[in-house]
Formats: structure tokens, C-alpha cells, sequence
């Protein structure tokens, strides 16, 4: 049983989007090229641009990934209230308590929120290499949004994080 501490600030769920370790074979595509343009100037330029390029994509692919949590109390935002629940994805944030019960989505659950059954006025927090995700109506009238659509891995684990109200 996994043990969870609701402190001001505790993360009850928390997962970096980062991209999968197949994502990086475009990184040896990028190296590749600055490799290939760089050999005009001879041998090393290009080993030195090509290894640039594989080490810079990557860092770049890991930096840009947006985090998904669920995080427990003590925003300032809402008087320090240490019961307060919030749902982080990406750069935005929202009270767990303005939204109603998750969706777990499968790829092709993703695939129809993100294709025919869109919204465009919906937030989503989405990297093409995570397949699996959760979509959560928001239920407050003062907000446009219908619902977040956020992938993540481990869907079953971030329902669970924002029904601990």
C-alpha cells in the first residue's frame, strides 16, 4: 500500500511526460544531419556537431515535457487551505474540486478526444508518445472549459490522486 502524506504541498501524483526511449532515435536523425553539414569542414566539426545534435535534442525532448500532478494543500491561491486539492498539467493549474469524475482512455479513447469527438475549447495536456490518458469534465459554470484531456502512463494511478478529496 502506497503511503501519502497530505502536507501543505505533498504531490499525491506526479509524472514527467518524458518521451520513450524510441522518441530519442530522432535525436540520431538531428546528429546525423548537423553531422552531414558539418563535414564539409572535415572530420571532427562533424563528430563535434553530430554528437551536439543527438545530446541537444534529447535534452531539449526531456526539458520540454510537461509534468501531470496532483498536488495537496497549502496554495496561496486559496488561503493556504492545507484540504485543498489542485491538478497541475503542464503550466496550468485547477481545483480538483471544480472537476467532476475522470475517464480512463485508452489510445483510441485519446485518439477520438483529441480527433472527431474534439473540443477546441478543452485544455490539453498531450505528447504523441504517451499513448494512455484521462479526461475530466470540468463541472464549475464560471469556466468555458468542458473538460482536460491529460496523458499520462499510468492513468489508473492519476484517477485515483484526484479522488482523494
Amino acid at each position: 500500500m502506497e503511503k501519502t502524506s497530505t502536507r501543505p504541498g505533498t504531490a499525491l501524483f506526479e509524472e514527467r511526460l518524458s518521451p520513450s526511449p524510441a522518441v530519442h532515435l530522432l535525436s540520431l536523425l538531428v546528429g546525423g544531419g548537423a553531422a552531414l553539414a558539418a563535414s564539409a569542414w572535415g572530420v571532427v566539426p562533424a563528430v563535434v556537431a553530430g554528437v551536439l545534435g543527438v545530446v541537444g535534442t534529447s535534452v531539449l525532448l526531456v526539458l520540454s515535457s510537461p509534468v501531470v500532478r496532483v498536488v495537496a494543500g497549502g496554495d496561496p491561491a486559496d488561503g493556504g487551505d492545507p484540504r485543498s486539492v489542485r491538478l497541475h498539467a503542464g503550466r496550468a493549474v485547477i481545483p480538483v474540486e471544480a472537476l467532476g469524475p475522470a475517464e480512463i482512455l485508452d489510445a483510441d479513447g485519446v485518439r477520438r478526444v483529441m480527433g472527431v469527438d474534439a473540443d477546441l475549447r478543452a485544455w490539453v495536456c498531450q505528447r504523441s508518445w504517451v499513448r494512455s490518458g484521462v479526461r475530466v469534465p470540468v463541472v464549475d459554470e464560471r469556466d468555458a472549459t468542458p473538460y482536460w484531456l491529460v496523458c499520462t502512463r499510468r492513468p489508473a494511478q492519476l484517477v485515483a490522486a484526484l479522488g482523494r478529496r
